[in-house]
């Protein structure tokens, strides 16, 4: 998966909410988020575990912090 199609882009997109409005709902800067998502810092654990709570599962920590692996390879 490119980092143009990365699921936290996908499923803002499909529920119709900007980034910078998921962003302030799982409370991290709207850079913040937007770094993760461009593959230029790594999700923590905490905030992969917001994102999970927050879209009642639809994102899973577990996939949001694989991606870390995947980057760096």
């Amino acid at each position: 998966m490119g980092f143009n199609n990365h699921i936290i882009r996908t499923y803002c997109y499909s529920i119709n909410i900007p980034i910078k409005s998921f962003a302030k709902q799982i409370g991290i800067s709207g850079t913040h988020l937007f770094n993760y998502i461009d593959g230029k810092n790594n999700i923590s654990q905490a905030v992969a575990e917001k994102i999970e709570k927050i879209t009642n599962g639809k994102l899973k920590a577990d996939e949001l912090l694989a991606l870390n692996k995947k980057k760096r390879n």
